[in-house]
């Protein structure tokens, strides 16, 4: 986790979508589905797929967010929405470089908790994940980001 300062997220010209009751099994086929939907309606992705978790219930179904930034703008519909732009700062930021997703996220949340504890900053958003790679295309990351308040 980086200790040295905040991050942001900046994205213009998103579509983006919720997913409701999704659990793990359904994760790979809500980013395909999102992904496709974007490319259906003839947009061209130009950045990275971000995606929030932002409810789980006790049957561990989730409501998550997906967000993309796309070449044009468009008229919003039921299957996908559109917003200029999308930006949140003041944001703890950490990664996630190997293979071993879960348990190296739930790492990276504890450290990022402690963090906010030790240094009286409270969550104010959910967390953010941004799926990341390599220019060359061979080497991926996530990139785990959460707004915080600093408390007087």
């Amino acid at each position: 986790m980086d200790k040295n300062g905040y991050s942001y997220i900046m994205m213009k010209i998103v579509a983006y979508k919720t997913y409701f009751d999704v659990t793990m099994d359904d994760y790979e086929d809500i980013l395909k589905d999102f992904t496709n939907l974007a490319i259906s309606k003839g947009k061209t992705i130009t950045g990275p797929l971000t995606f929030a978790v932002t409810q789980i219930d006790l049957q561990k179904r989730m409501n998550i967010d997906l967000f993309i930034s796309v070449g044009k703008c468009f008229k919003s519909n039921e299957e996908l929405s559109y917003r200029t732009y999308f930006c949140l700062d003041n944001m703890l930021h950490g990664r996630i470089t190997s293979n071993n997703f879960i348990t190296d996220e739930i790492a990276l949340l504890e450290d990022m908790n402690e963090f906010a504890s030790d240094n009286n900053l409270t969550f104010t958003s959910p967390y953010y994940h941004t799926m990341r790679k390599s220019f060359s295309g061979e080497q991926g990351w996530i990139d785990v980001k959460a707004k915080v308040y600093e408390n007087d």
